[in-house]
């Protein structure tokens, strides 16, 4: 469906404020929801406003990084990346891209394009259609293959995995949702964006190492 590569063009190929309707003699109430909170590992970023589903996912990134398990990393990363790009329903807007954090970061700002007029551009037709209470929700990802390969990104081959995932997602009238995929995964070294941005405007004074991480280089 896509290649994240930095050269995208052609090888990218994806609370709630209640105001009760109160008598003049009632306070109005606020209700929220419950913020799902996440004990960020010292390696990815954790995804922004998650769901239950995304800390679960997170949390399976972290218990890989735990055990030195790389295979598992891949995995829970996948499950990870699927669940936040394909999950609208915390977003505020087309513009608002989850899974960005999990890619090659030099690819981000192309990524964010892309995914805004090749996936995100159902998001105003669904608010439209069916309210914004129908954007879909990920609430499940199972890894049903996982392969070790090897994964070319610009010109550069790295160890990687293959992994193919089925997505489940909650109650919703949204039509024409993704329900599997297949993510190319390579380890390499890299920065978080905005780590990379400062690097490129000359901001730091020392620039620190970059991590060894997965990265998703392909979704199909």
């Amino acid at each position: 469906m896509f290649q994240l590569l930095k050269r995208l063009t052609t090888a990218l190929c994806v609370g709630c404020l209640l105001l009760t309707g109160c008598n003049a003699s009632e306070e109005e109430q606020t209700v929220t929801e419950e913020k799902i909170e996440i004990s960020e590992n010292s390696v990815y970023l954790a995804p922004e406003d998650p769901t239950a589903y995304m800390k679960t996912a997170y949390d399976e990134v972290s218990d890989a990084l735990s055990a030195s398990d790389e295979e598992a990393e891949a995995e829970a990363l996948a499950k990870l990346f699927v669940a936040d790009f394909f999950t609208l329903s915390n977003k505020t807007s087309d513009t608002d891209i989850g899974g960005l954090n999990y890619i090659p970061s030099d690819a981000y700002e192309d990524m964010e394009v892309y995914a805004r007029f090749y996936f995100y551009n159902n998001y105003s037709s669904i608010v439209a259609e069916y309210g914004e209470e129908q954007l879909p929700t990920v609430e499940d990802v199972t890894v049903s293959d996982v392969q070790a390969t090897q994964i070319t990104y610009g010109d550069t081959t790295y160890d990687g995995y293959e992994v193919s995932v089925e997505i489940t997602y909650g109650d919703t009238q949204a039509q024409d949702l993704k329900t599997s995929a297949v993510l190319s995964i390579a380890k390499m070294e890299d920065y978080d964006h905005d780590t990379l941005t400062a690097i490129n405007n000359g901001e730091l004074g020392e620039v620190p190492l970059p991590k060894t991480l997965m990265r998703v280089i392909a979704l199909a």
